[in-house]
């Protein structure tokens, strides 16, 4: 049942990495309108700035928690590879668990921030007129999805076998 759990929420995970690839996709496709519209048409478009930057922000969230899932985000492990092989296990698992509380509670304010904006009715600048709640809400899934990468590996005993397409760096 665990791991059926696990295969599904790497899956998710998967699937919002490669949602988070088409988005920047999206970010070369509104630069090269912006390029056309600017300088052969001499007009600038309004919205390709803020598209671009709400795409960044989607792909940076939907990015985080495969990085987490594969480790292949950046660490400084001075500290950890100083450490006794004997500890550093136990200083994994306590770094993680402290990673997975503040990107819980990142993810909480997140949400929290998220429900204001859908009860208020905010949306984008720029004439846009999106609400706002789909942006936010996308970074509140990224912090907590990334939170619950990092519980499983706090929480998890060491035997349980990763998937193999993310390496698991051996102490």
């Amino acid at each position: 049942m665990l791991a059926t759990i696990a295969r599904w929420h790497d899956g998710l995970t998967r699937f919002g990495f490669y949602l988070g690839g088409a988005t920047l996709c999206g970010i070369v496709v509104c630069f090269w309108i912006e390029v056309v519209a600017r300088y052969f048409f001499n007009a600038p478009t309004l919205w390709s700035s803020s598209i671009v930057a709400y795409c960044l922000c989607l792909s940076a969230s939907l990015a985080m928690p495969e990085l987490a899932r594969t480790r292949g985000h950046i660490a400084i492990s001075v500290l950890q590879d100083s450490l006794p092989a004997a500890r550093r296990q136990g200083f994994e698992r306590f770094t993680s668990l402290l990673t997975a509380a503040v990107c819980a509670l990142a993810a909480w304010m997140l949400i929290s921030e998220s429900l204001r904006q859908l009860a208020s009715g905010t949306t984008t600048a720029m004439g846009l007129d999106i609400p706002k709640v789909w942006v936010s809400s996308f970074i509140g899934y990224g912090f907590s999805n990334t939170a619950l990468h990092f519980l499983r590996r706090a929480l998890l005993p060491a035997t349980v076998e990763w998937p193999s397409d993310s390496p698991r760096q051996e102490a």
